[in-house]
């Protein structure tokens, strides 16, 4: 997997799937995912707070940012730098999020729903709202060469225990880290029914087996036998 001079990692040019890593607190570290529109523009989830022009003009080869998501009432913070850099795209976020977005932010602007995201996405990209979330949980898959290429969100994550003592027994003892995991501690917040909404995604798993899988937070996983472990991890979480 190639990687652009400014971090961006290529999944499926042809595709417009790249993801972005970037952080957000003093441990905090989330992913951006990119995905190709029908008619050919751009689709960017949890855009990277503070990015810089190198990083844009990056982006800008595989096509124009046309769309810009928020994937549920948490990732918002870098919706009002991508709305100033691109004044011309349509802002999407899940009602339960558009909610808690214009209560925490000043500058993420009007989002307007995942129902008028949909007529622009085609056959070959998927973005759905978890059942029963709190906060507008959503996941997103796109076709690539070899399967498809998956945004977790915050459902899934791939992560080291974090430094701090008390957050990194939370992590340990809730069974959300290290390495690929359910992301129970997430879940219990951003889920009122956990078992419906893994269950709905484990169905979309089924359907589109990841090849790629980029969670929110933690490193991409790329190999083969992916989508297996994809469903084990989830088939286990609703036992």
């Amino acid at each position: 997997m190639q990687t652009t001079p400014q971090g961006w990692k290529i999944i499926d040019g042809d595709a417009g799937v790249l993801s972005f890593s970037y952080k957000f607190a003093a441990e905090g570290q989330a992913n951006c995912f990119t995905a190709r529109l029908a008619e050919g523009g751009l689709m960017v989830i949890s855009p990277p707070r503070g990015i810089d022009e190198a990083a844009i003009a990056d982006l800008a080869s595989f096509g124009e940012v046309q769309a810009i998501v928020a994937n549920n009432g948490y990732h918002h913070l870098g919706v009002g730098r991508w709305r100033e850099l691109f004044p011309a795209a349509r802002c999407f976020a899940a009602p339960g999020a558009a909610t808690r977005i214009a209560k925490k932010s000043k500058d993420a602007g009007t989002l307007e729903p995942l129902a008028a995201l949909q007529p622009l996405l085609g056959e070959d990209v998927g973005v759905i709202e978890a059942p029963a979330s709190r906060c507008g949980e959503t996941w997103a898959w796109a076709k690539i060469a070899g399967g498809y290429a998956w945004f977790a969100s915050d459902v899934l994550a791939n992560m080291e225990l974090p430094k701090s003592f008390v957050i990194g027994t939370l992590f340990k003892l809730s069974k959300s880290a290290p390495g690929y995991k359910v992301f129970n501690l997430a879940t219990k917040f951003i889920l009122a029914n956990k078992k419906l909404a893994l269950g709905t995604m484990l169905e979309d798993v089924r359907k589109h087996p990841p090849r790629v899988m980029v969670p929110a937070h933690g490193d991409l996983l790329d190999r083969a036998t992916l989508a297996a472990e994809t469903e084990q991890l989830l088939a286990a979480a609703i036992a």
